[in-house]
């Protein structure tokens, strides 16, 4: 094992035992509402390979490979701290599963432009996708598009059904 994967190996192991840590104090996820879709997806990518896991209140956010979805603020597409642990735990996977392929999925909630949202459902989703590179995950293994406010998961008119909306979802692609 070379040092880039020892240094790799080490972060994860850091952030599952701290994710383990705010967990025994009552700590959340920070993805309200994501977990029903996990539990849909993690039958979509059995037989992909090994899995590392850590499960928190039904969601797989470490698990690799697992569909997930990721929050974003109101306007912004920076990835969310409690997210980063868990884009690095898929891009291991990814890297060392050079035939494995995901897509992201950039999503918007209803306010702005139709244009406005599809730029910014791209920058959340090339957020995502910069991370995954960094983990060394080629980019012929990520596909990339964004739906704006097309493709809502909520169709509410507040703020419940905004944070639920402002998403980009991570999905194993079949081969």
């Amino acid at each position: 094992m070379n040092l880039k994967q020892v240094f790799k190996v080490t972060l994860v192991a850091l952030a599952i035992s701290s994710l383990a840590a705010c967990s025994s104090l009552g700590g959340s996820s920070g993805a309200a509402g994501a977990g029903g879709q996990n539990k849909n997806a993690q039958s979509k990518t059995e037989g992909m390979g090994d899995q590392v896991g850590f499960s928190e209140e039904g969601q797989d956010k470490l698990k690799a490979p697992a569909n997930q979805i990721y929050h974003f603020d109101f306007n912004k597409y920076d990835v969310q701290d409690e997210d980063v642990a868990s884009v690095n735990a898929q891009g291991n996977y990814l890297a060392s599963h050079s035939t494995a392929k995901v897509r992201l999925e950039g999503n918007a909630d209803e306010r702005g432009s139709r244009e406005y949202n599809v730029a910014l459902g791209w920058k959340r989703a090339k957020a995502v996708s910069a991370i995954l590179s960094e983990q060394g995950v080629a980019k012929s293994q990520i596909n990339t598009v964004s739906y704006g406010k097309e493709k809502p998961v909520a169709t509410g008119h507040d703020e419940d059904a905004y944070k639920l909306n402002r998403r980009v979802e991570l999905i194993y692609e079949a081969k």
